[in-house]
């Protein structure tokens, strides 16, 4: 029988660097990602379809868009009856459209100034 108490497998010193180097890339990605959705780089409708985006929440994606906080993409995902911790790979096939609907009707375009 298998004890239920397991501790998670020991890791070599170069294994634990190789996830850490793994780690930090993933993360890098993630926020060049999101950095690219503030600016306008990327519209609503093509970052949802994007790999790196369907592993964030919806609310975290929903705040990658320029004009959009924290108080606003909990309006949107209330609104949308999105339940919260909800990733974008999650979205059913009508949540997807109407996200990036509401996206684009909340989003201010950025000046150069700003």
């Amino acid at each position: 029988m298998e004890e239920k108490n397991q501790l998670p497998p020991t890791r070599t010193p170069e294994q634990r660097k190789e996830a850490m180097a793994k780690a930090v890339h993933t993360r890098r990605e993630r926020a060049a990602f999101k950095a690219a959705c503030k600016a306008g780089n990327i519209p609503p409708e093509a970052a949802i379809e994007a790999p790196i985006a369907q592993r964030l929440k919806v609310e975290e994606f929903v705040r990658s868009f320029p004009g959009i906080g924290t108080v606003k993409a909990k309006v949107i995902v209330k609104a949308l009856d999105i339940p919260d911790g909800r990733r974008v790979s999650g979205l059913g096939y009508m949540q997807g459209p109407r996200l990036v609907a509401f996206i684009k009707n909340n989003m201010t375009a950025k000046e150069d100034g700003q």
